[in-house]
């Protein structure tokens, strides 16, 4: 399991230090378009990897496809092969004053999904590498991008949890509505998991993931607004784990 990974099909050779988990196999593909000197390390069973450089520092692009049990599966095995930093970009449903189009920094999250409590007790808080979320905060700040930063909430039922329509039509009420007034500003299905099997495994981790879908009314972005958004998000990404590796390479 060490020397090739299971299911990627990965070396320590095929990955960088660093890697971009991304859902969309499409993302990854993209990715690979804005890397330099990029290559697809493996296809197979839907997981694409893809490993090229930016600004000199060599990245891996791993897509997992949706949810936290793959998602996991694909951070633990990139970790057994030699990656330290992990950051997950990807997309989120609104919440609370969050609007479409928006980049979502996670300075924690609700751990509504069960993936997260096989690697840690639920009483364990998910919470980012600091300094990876740091350098992030500062990018942004400075691109002068909209963005927010604050707690996402995390579930494994896309639409019978995070989709209020659903939720209604079971006659339930929604379990996510009591989580605004705590300030929880975006919701997906994979950063809780995320940054709870980082700590575990001894790697730092973060999520940064662009607002596609609007929670309340289930409005989405654009396809050609979110194509840009998508390379914005990923060149953003990029460029704080390749600040991060350096800043990691000065303190040791």
């Amino acid at each position: 399991m060490t020397e090739r990974a299971w299911y990627l099909g990965c070396t320590r050779e095929d990955v960088g230090p660093a890697a971009v988990l991304v859902g969309d196999r499409a993302r990854a593909h993209l990715a690979a378009e804005l890397l330099d000197d990029a290559r697809v390390v493996n296809e197979s069973r839907g997981l694409t990897t893809v490993t090229g450089t930016w600004k000199g520092q060599t990245l891996t692009v791993s897509a997992f496809g949706m949810g936290a049990p793959i998602a996991a599966v694909v951070m633990h095995e990139l970790s057994l092969v030699g990656v330290r930093a992990f950051l997950r970009l990807g997309t989120a449903l609104t919440f609370g004053a969050t609007r479409l189009g928006d980049l979502v920094l996670s300075e924690g999250a609700y751990r509504g999904e069960s993936t997260s409590s096989t690697y840690l007790p639920l009483a364990y808080p998910a919470v980012p590498d600091f300094g990876l979320n740091r350098v992030l905060h500062e990018i942004l700040c400075a691109q002068g991008r909209p963005h927010r930063s604050g707690l996402y909430a995390s579930f494994d039922g896309f639409y019978t949890e995070m989709f209020d329509a659903q939720s209604k039509r079971l006659e339930e009420s929604s379990p996510v509505e009591k989580l605004a007034e705590f300030g929880v500003i975006a919701l997906d299905m994979e950063t809780s998991a995320v940054l709870v099997a980082a700590r575990r495994l001894g790697v730092s981790a973060a999520s940064l993931c662009l607002a596609t879908v609007e929670h309340e009314t289930h409005s989405i972005m654009g396809d050609d607004e979110r194509a840009d958004a998508e390379r914005e998000l990923l060149a953003v990404g990029f460029d704080g784990l390749v600040r991060h590796l350096s800043l990691d390479l000065a303190h040791q």
